[in-house]
């Protein structure tokens, strides 16, 4: 089932006939996976709350949050719950314990935005989405932005360090065989895994990754958390967003100026305890505009919030 929709999102809108075949993968999944997850949860959970997702092997490469009937007259489970992700229960616990010890931190933001890297396709709309989310958060934190020629693997890292909220636009590419050196394209080349988990950040808390693939792992072991959205997570950032295949340029910029307009709680602040809601939220709120594939592309990984948790870690 999961090559099978591997195939069907990498020409994923094509064709109608395409579409059908992914909402058939969904069903499916439903069917044989995800509803009697939903049906257990009926006694264990209320609508609306917060479930994790800790998917093992093949399972990995599916999006379990999206599946549903796709009929009129009943839910999907995105209309139900929910959903988080995280690649390992040692890393959802440790995001737990991070809480409060970096409640007291006064976070800055950085937006990097790597639109014309030194190899790879433009990217037109990375300079449009940027300014986007400056407007959004410049009147609530202190923001700043590395741009294009700016936007080094050195200044991006040394941006990772000093700022505790990230959001990157740029080309994320996954390297299959050797998922250390999966990457971000930057101006002078890549930001990969390695370079990322090796310096120790100063209190990191969210980060936005408006880019391909990030949470693509290793060929044969998919499952291993070894990609770009773990890196970021193993590196500290409690919070993370990222991508399970291609995203659209000109649709990322729809759902991320949705996203942060809901980030924002009910004192004015942002706050990234909110992150997989404002997802959820900027998603529904954009589905008659946006395709299916890129409704359900972006997840979100690892941060705990305890008043709405309700563990359910999938395995097989």
């Amino acid at each position: 089932l999961s090559k099978k929709f591997q195939s069907l999102i990498e020409d994923a809108g094509s064709s109608h006939n395409q579409l059908y075949e992914i909402v058939g993968v969904l069903r499916t999944l439903w069917e044989c996976v995800v509803d009697p997850i939903a049906e257990a949860l009926k006694h264990l959970a209320q609508p609306g709350s917060r479930i994790w997702w800790c998917p093992t092997a093949q399972f990995a490469l599916l999006p379990l949050h999206a599946a549903g009937p796709y009929a009129n007259k009943s839910h999907n489970f995105a209309d139900l719950y929910i959903s988080s992700y995280t690649p390992t229960l040692a890393a959802l616990i440790r995001a737990r314990q991070r809480i409060a010890r970096d409640a007291s931190t006064s976070p800055h933001f950085v937006a990097i935005g790597q639109g014309n890297p030194d190899k790879g396709k433009v990217l037109r709309r990375v300079a449009a989405e940027v300014d986007d989310v400056a407007r959004r958060v410049t009147p609530i934190l202190p923001f700043t932005s590395l741009m294009e020629s700016d936007a080094t693997v050195q200044r991006a890292l040394d941006a990772l360090n000093r700022h505790q909220w990230v959001h990157l636009a740029c080309h994320g590419m996954p390297n299959r065989k050797k998922p250390f050196e999966s990457s971000f394209t930057m101006r002078d080349g890549p930001l990969t895994i390695t370079d990322i988990i090796r310096p120790r950040l100063h209190t990191p808390q969210f980060a936005f990754l408006s880019a391909c693939h990030t949470t693509v792992g290793h060929k044969s072991s998919p499952d291993e958390s070894i990609h770009l959205t773990a890196a970021m997570q193993f590196s500290g950032f409690r919070s993370v967003i990222g991508s399970m295949w291609s995203v659209d340029d000109e649709v990322i910029g729809k759902i991320v100026s949705a996203f942060y307009d809901n980030m924002v709680d009910g004192s004015g602040k942002l706050d990234c305890r909110r992150a997989a809601v404002a997802l959820q939220m900027a998603v529904k709120k954009l589905r008659k505009e946006i395709p299916l594939e890129q409704q359900i592309v972006l997840v979100h990984m690892a941060h705990i919030c305890s008043r709405y948790i309700y563990g359910l870690p999938f395995t097989t």
